[in-house]
């Protein structure tokens, strides 16, 4: 294609001065100033200094050593953070789309940001438009679905608009932008395209619920203990305080949320050393749980470089023929390269029209003055009737892509039906296996995920393809094209592993169903007939050398290419997810045991039993020391609980049977011969015991890494305790505060085990139920 007069840099310079440069809407990047400031300026953080603040001015310094927990972790968020922002600012800049113009008389490519009004650009296959501009030459099919919906194609030719944000499927043109930066469409799509999803992460709604309900509770409940210990039990101001502040910390699951998004973050940092953009934080989560993980075939299990293994003449022109249709074409898809490095050839024959491949169509043509016309696709769509040799059939069943090339004496249009054709030559071209996808295919298979290879190629091709990578095709490949009813599509994505044909929009339908049967489906895609099955996925994967579309839309973008860096991706998500679910269940012990025991204080006119300095100790080694040691153990299995689930079966059971206890003491404090002090001694000693034994209930199996960070934490907890004790207000016990001690502590495991199973039975007629 002759390569129009563009503009020079003195035109270019000139349209910088006057503002018309294609500068976009910048994403929301926060300055370090923010970042510290958001991380200091929270809720969670102005509770925990009204309490100290309250603490020092009646002189319980001693109950002040939780800031050093909150400012050490608030520190650490801020740095975090700041690097994670780095990071992702740098791994972006690698993905920054860029567009092809002509400067000074040369096709250069330069970022879509420094493009300016008139210049003249060219679009290829796979490209997405990044300013709205006019063609002047050439032919291309654009896919405006992101705009209007449509996911059918449309021709542009020259005088044509094209949209920003649309899409070239195939063909190649020159055009002259018309609008650049905020008058056009493209950051305007792109925007709605990464805003439209809606984040679906059970650890940010877990987090989000529990942190607003405990919102609700702090403030009344903390008005209730002050007005009760001031007014009711006449207590001194000091103790008020102490035993407010008490209650009030340990309602706040200190730690849980930072701990959270530092380890997502922290992932992140991870997965970017190992060329993997995380573009989405809680997609690693969503990442770690999927049931279904959709690929298509060219590209993602293939190399998507496309190679002629062999080629069967029926037709002594077909050389010809050929070589002025690859000279003639502007087709640059990965079949019509591989057709380009074997027929090498400047031969040209006048023509009158080209239509240009289209996946849809499955094939392209050209009309010779002549009145012959060329046509080269799909066999099973151009003579579907013709038995394909064994030759040629081998290639196919070994994974080749066959490509029949026809002779028609009649012109060819493309929106009608094709006339008689004859044969002239069968073309095998292969696309070879990528060496990591068996590995990465095996490794998905084997840790519960389901393979399903949705591709639109021929079903033999994609079939002996995913079968040399290690898919389970056990269920014959089906053709999409004979999926005519919803029926038979949710029979066909459900049943089989292997889907050959298939087009864009079948895609998106599979994606549907799958999620309609309740399975958390990601999507691995490169091209433009992935991008609204992308969009779709409950989690979107691009390779890095896929197209712009399918980079911007992805949640996840695998740089390197290699599906084994997704294996990695999903490993470091499990990690996290694992690491998280059951930190939480340690922190929220806490939590729920403080607002259930603060509520029965009120309700029945006592101190709340612990101190300040108790509640940061058990949070240091209930739920710090233990949540930050079981981060380094490697556990790679499938989340299987939710973390209100986890929570229920462990936190729960353990912070009830605390409760009960405490009451007991109460009830029983006159015979027992009990004063306050007592009972908060012999309860603080209880709470570590079952806290412990949650722990224990949580590491089981118990392998030696877990045993010795039990072992450790219980001595830590024992020397801190030792050191400590001075400051904990605990009573000198007598044998008889050690026989109550060892009967309570002896009834505890039975009434946990009787809860857990209550709870346990309860949440599976739940879930029969759902």
């Amino acid at each position: 294609m002759h390569l129009p007069k563009g503009l020079t840099q003195q035109d270019v310079q000139q349209r910088i001065n006057q503002g018309a440069i294609n500068t976009l809407p910048k994403p929301d990047i926060k300055t370090n100033g923010e970042i510290i400031r958001n991380n200091i300026c929270t809720l969670f953080n102005l509770f925990n200094l009204v309490i100290a603040i309250a603490l020092i001015l009646v002189g319980a310094y001693s109950s002040i050593l939780f800031m050093g927990v909150i400012i050490s972790n608030t520190a650490i968020f801020i740095v975090q953070e700041i690097r994670s922002r780095n990071l992702v600012q740098k791994l972006n800049i690698l993905i920054t789309p860029h567009t092809k113009v002509v400067r000074d008389d040369s096709l250069i490519a330069i970022e879509n940001e420094h493009i300016v009004l008139d210049d003249i650009v060219c679009f290829e296959a796979g490209n997405q438009i990044s300013c709205d501009s006019s063609i002047i030459s050439g032919f291309v099919e654009v896919n405006e679905s992101l705009l209007t919906g449509e996911i059918d194609p449309i021709d542009k030719q020259p005088g044509d608009v094209l949209l920003s944000g649309s899409f070239v499927i195939s063909g190649t043109c020159f055009a002259k932008v018309t609008h650049v930066g905020n008058d056009n469409y493209a950051s305007k799509v792109t925007q709605s395209v990464k805003t439209e999803r809606v984040i679906s992460s059970d650890l940010l709604n877990t987090f989000t619920s529990v942190t607003k309900l405990t919102s609700y509770f702090i403030i009344p409940i903390g008005a209730l203990l002050m007005t009760q210990s001031l007014l009711f039990r006449h207590e001194t101001l000091y103790q008020s305080v102490v035993n407010t502040a008490s209650a009030l910390l340990g309602m706040l699951p200190q730690g849980l949320v930072l701990l959270t998004t530092l380890t997502l973050m922290s992932a992140v940092l991870k997965l970017g050393a190992r060329k993997s953009l995380v573009q989405d934080l809680y997609a690693i989560e969503t990442l770690s749980q999927i049931d279904v993980l959709c690929l298509d075939k060219t590209g993602t299990l293939t190399q998507g470089q496309m190679e002629v293994m062999h080629v069967e003449h029926l037709h002594p022109q077909f050389e010809t023929y050929v070589s002025a249709y690859i000279h003639a074409s502007s087709d640059n898809n990965a079949t019509m390269l591989a057709l380009r490095n074997e027929y090498r050839s400047d031969q040209s024959l006048p023509f009158d029209s080209i239509i240009p491949f289209a996946s849809s169509r499955k094939w392209g043509a050209i009309n010779f003055s002549n009145g012959h016309t060329f046509i080269i696709g799909a066999p099973d769509i151009l003579l579907p009737s013709h038995k394909l040799s064994a030759k040629i059939q081998d290639f196919q069943n070994n994974g080749a892509r066959i490509l029949c090339a026809a002779l028609s004496d009649t012109p060819i249009a493309k929106d009608h039906m094709l006339p008689q054709l004859e044969a002239m030559a069968f073309v095998a071209i292969e696309d070879p296996l990528r060496p990591d996808a068996k590995e990465a295919i095996t490794y998905f298979q084997d840790n519960g995920v389901a393979i399903k290879i949705i591709s639109g190629d021929n079903i033999v091709t994609v079939g002996a393809i995913a079968k040399r990578a290690g898919v389970d095709v056990s269920t014959s490949p089906i053709d999409a094209t004979t999926l005519t009813t919803p029926e038979s599509m949710a029979d066909a994505i459900m049943q089989t592993n292997v889907i050959g044909r298939a087009t864009p929009q079948q895609k998106l339908d599979f994606m549907e169903i799958l999620q309609e049967n309740k399975n958390r489906v990601a999507m691995t895609g490169d091209g433009i007939n992935d991008v609204m099955a992308l969009k779709r996925a409950d989690v979107s994967i691009a390779l890095g050398e896929g197209s712009d579309a399918a980079l911007n839309i992805s949640q996840i973008v695998i740089m390197d290419g290699k599906l084994t860096t997704l294996v990695d991706v999903v490993k470091e998500g499990r990690q996290v997810i694992n690491n998280i679910t059951r930190s939480a269940s340690m922190f929220y012990l806490r939590t729920i045991l403080t607002i259930f025991i603060a509520i029965f204080a009120i309700l029945l006119n006592v101190s709340f039993p612990f101190i300040p300095l108790q509640v940061t100790l058990t949070n240091i080694f209930i739920g710090g020391l233990p949540s930050f040691l079981i981060m380094f153990e490697v556990n790679h299995n499938k989340p299987t609980k939710t973390v209100i689930q986890h929570v229920m079966q462990y936190a729960f059971p353990n912070a009830l049977a605390i409760i009960i206890m405490w009451l007991a003491l109460i009830i029983f404090r006159k015979p027992l011969h009990l004063n306050s002090g007592d009972i908060q001694s012999l309860n603080f000693f209880v709470n570590a015991f079952l806290s412990f034994y949650m722990l224990y209930r949580i590491f089981k199996p118990l392998n030696k890494y877990r045993t010795i960070i039990l072992i450790v934490d219980i001595i830590g907890f024992a020397i801190a305790t030792l050191i400590a004790f001075p400051l904990l207000e605990i009573v000198n016990f007598t044998t008889s505060h050690l026989v109550i001690l060892a009967v309570i502590i002896g009834c505890c495991i039975p009434l946990v085990e009787i809860i857990r199973r209550t709870v346990v039975k309860i949440q599976h007629i739940r879930d029969q139920r759902n």
